[in-house]
């Protein structure tokens, strides 16, 4: 079976993107990095981290720029409005899926283009730090490039892998991931 990634245009745009520069291992599933002990982890209780997940269909919005078939499929697409775009890789197959929507330059290709940026549970680019913290607790802070990270993980620890992850400016977000594995 295959196991597509993006094209080397596209993973060398996604490199420039500061808060993708900046933590790599938020965005692993894009930049396959392994190092994940750059921000330490916040623990936030299942119920909470579940109600700050993506909802509806996000993939049938991107497109797809890497398909691996059952393997792992990558999708993209820009939010002009915000100056944003919106990560995806997922496999069905492996039972795992991440989705970033991060303030960032447009792609070096065309790609949907969305109204406005996806929301996880309320919260997405534009929120305050505040709000986060309200939803998800209080967070641990690791200061990288210039933005301040914080990484939440569910506890009790369930069977699967899961995070998120929010960069700040100024105590507003400015990125956030989520990546969840069986």
């Amino acid at each position: 079976m295959s196991t597509a990634t993006p094209d080397a245009a596209l993973a060398a745009w996604s490199r420039t993107i500061p808060a993708v520069h900046c933590a790599a291992p938020a965005f692993r599933p894009w930049t396959g990095a392994r190092d994940v002990a750059i921000v330490p982890v916040t623990p936030t209780s299942g119920t909470r981290f579940a109600a700050a997940g993506f909802s509806g269909a996000l993939l049938a919005d991107l497109s797809v720029v890497a398909d691996g078939g059952s393997r792992k499929v990558y999708a993209l697409a820009s939010v002009p409005s915000m100056h944003a775009v919106v990560l995806h890789a997922g496999s069905e197959a492996l039972e795992e899926t991440f989705t970033a929507v991060v303030a960032a330059h447009a792609p070096p290709r065309a790609v949907a283009v969305l109204r406005e940026a996806p929301r996880a549970g309320g919260l997405g680019l534009g929120s305050t730090r505040a709000a986060v913290e309200h939803a998800l607790g209080r967070g641990r802070t690791a200061k990288r490039c210039d933005f301040d990270v914080v990484r939440y993980e569910p506890v009790p620890a369930a069977i699967s892998d899961a995070e998120m992850w929010f960069f700040y400016r100024a105590g507003v977000v400015v990125a956030l991931a989520r990546y969840e594995a069986v």
